[in-house]
Formats: C-alpha cells, sequence, structure tokens
C-alpha cells in the first residue's frame, strides 16, 4: 500500500488516499479521531481517481467543519 497524500489534524483526525497497485484499487482512509476509520475504495484507474480525489477533498471538508465547530464552542 503506497500513501499518495495525508492529511492530519490536532484533533487528532487523519484523512489518506492509497493505493495498491498490486491490486489495482485506490482507498480513501477517513479517521475522525476517536471513532475508528471509514474506507472507501475504488478501481485504480483513470476514471475513478478523480472520484476518490473528490472523496478526499469532502472527508477534509468534514473535519475542517467539525474543527471549526469545536473552535466556536469552545
Amino acid at each position: 500500500m503506497t500513501t499518495i497524500i495525508q492529511d492530519s489534524f490536532d484533533s487528532g483526525a487523519q484523512v489518506s488516499l492509497e493505493m495498491d497497485k498490486n491490486e489495482g484499487e485506490l482507498f480513501v482512509f477517513h479517521c475522525p479521531a476517536g471513532q475508528g476509520c471509514k474506507v472507501s475504495k475504488w478501481p485504480l484507474d483513470s476514471y475513478h481517481m478523480p472520484i476518490a480525489m473528490a472523496h478526499y477533498e469532502q472527508c477534509l471538508d468534514l473535519e475542517r467543519a467539525a474543527f471549526e465547530a469545536c473552535s466556536k464552542s469552545a
């Protein structure tokens, strides 16, 4: 498994886009702080790469929104 891109947040949350060349698969790991990981999977090809990237961005947006909500309530 090769990590393509990964972001970590102060809350402990992590989001990563990874690929498994041998199996021909793309994965997005969305790991909210203290909640375990949600894994999404697509075939590793040029059609699905933008879909996986968009999902990665959506996961980042969720974590940014959660961080902002926590910051405002503190």
